[in-house]
């Protein structure tokens, strides 16, 4: 689903969930995103998550990608997320204790 502020799709595809994550990120659309992915995201199979180089996440967003990996072992299915990021993004995350979540690659900008 595309908004003006963020994007978020979702492609299923041999047995994989593949969701990606862009634009605004932020407490502001958090409510909208969760809508989406409560609507788009069965945990019937093992889920890939990218977030790439992002315009703002913050810990909302965040919070809201470990509530899908709890989730997604709770329903005994893998759950990965993979990110790029401009730096000043990847210390909020780091400094916010997130970072075993993301498997970050730092823009430099």
């Amino acid at each position: 689903m595309k908004e003006d502020n963020f994007s978020v799709q979702v492609k299923k595809s041999d047995g994989i969930l593949t969701v990606d994550f862009s634009g605004q990120l932020t407490i502001n659309y958090i409510q909208k995103i969760k809508e989406v992915v409560s609507e788009k995201i069965d945990f019937a199979q093992d889920i890939s998550v990218s977030i790439d180089n992002p315009d703002n996440l913050d810990i909302t967003f965040l919070q809201l990608l470990q509530s899908l990996k709890t989730t997604a072992e709770l329903n005994k299915k893998e759950l990965s997320v993979s990110s790029t990021l401009p730096n000043e993004l990847e210390s909020l995350v780091s400094n916010a204790g997130f970072s075993d979540l993301l498997n970050s690659n730092p823009v430099n900008n």
